[in-house]
């Protein structure tokens, strides 16, 4: 497991009970599938928990959620039981059978090489069969990265740059758009907690005493009704085999 999986996989109920901003992305996403196409053999990477699994049930034929993490397969099993779960990398689909959808909500901006794992995931689509993804893109976490400029390991592309991943990978889109969602939170150290708890924590080489002073700048420069602002940015797609 890479890194951010294993953060994950340590934050399992954090990530489920915190993870506001992932779940209004998976309604988001579940809106681009109509009830009446909910059918054929999908397959989802990256399902974490199923806030994305749950949204689009019923559905009408085999429904594969894997995750790489375990404890998050287990957590999906607990609160997803009508479809089938997997541990399972999404670098390695070849196994899984030829699928009529694919879905991956809010994993491939944690993934190297998404390029290549999407070209592995176009080999096992049918010809018929459609992708649907959503990305966190270019201006998520924008208030953090403002205070705290060492955060940028955490690397965003942009929707043009994701655009051109999905055609190298050799995909056409049928239909893309940005989305941005806006989180409040009482506090920047209210914030920092949440996202800590749900698995990321860019900022730990951050000394103590800058931390305080980000944190102090946060308060001061996000302030919104209720507490503090938190902005993510996300790039939706649907696409066919080209």
């Amino acid at each position: 497991m890479t890194d951010i999986i294993q953060n994950f996989d340590r934050s399992v109920e954090g990530y489920a009970a915190y993870a506001a901003p992932q779940a209004a992305l998976a309604a988001e996403m579940a809106d681009w599938i109509a009830h009446e196409e909910r059918s054929g053999y999908a397959i989802e990477f990256g399902a974490g928990t199923g806030l994305f699994t749950r949204r689009v049930q019923p559905w009408a034929g085999p429904y594969l959620a894997t995750d790489a993490a375990p404890r998050m397969v287990a957590a999906g099993v607990q609160r997803c039981p009508v479809v089938a779960w997997k541990q399972h990398e999404a670098q390695l689909p070849q196994s899984l059978g030829m699928a009529d959808w694919i879905f991956a909500c809010n994993l491939l901006q944690w993934l190297e090489n998404p390029e290549e794992i999407l070209s592995g995931w176009r080999k096992i689509l049918k010809a018929d069969g459609r992708l649907v993804i959503a990305v966190l893109m270019t201006g998520t976490l924008g208030e953090l990265l403002q205070v705290l400029p060492e955060t940028r390991t955490l690397h965003w592309r942009s929707d043009r740059e994701w655009a051109q991943i999905l055609k190298q990978a050799g995909f056409a889109i049928e239909r893309a758009q940005t989305w941005k969602h806006v989180e409040v939170y009482p506090s920047a150290m209210d914030f920092l907690r949440v996202i800590h708890t749900m698995g990321l924590a860019p900022w730990r080489s951050t000394g103590p005493g800058r931390l305080r002073t980000a944190l102090k700048e946060y308060d001061l420069n996000f302030a919104v009704r209720g507490g503090v602002r938190s902005t993510w940015q996300v790039w939706l797609a649907r696409a066919v085999v080209a």
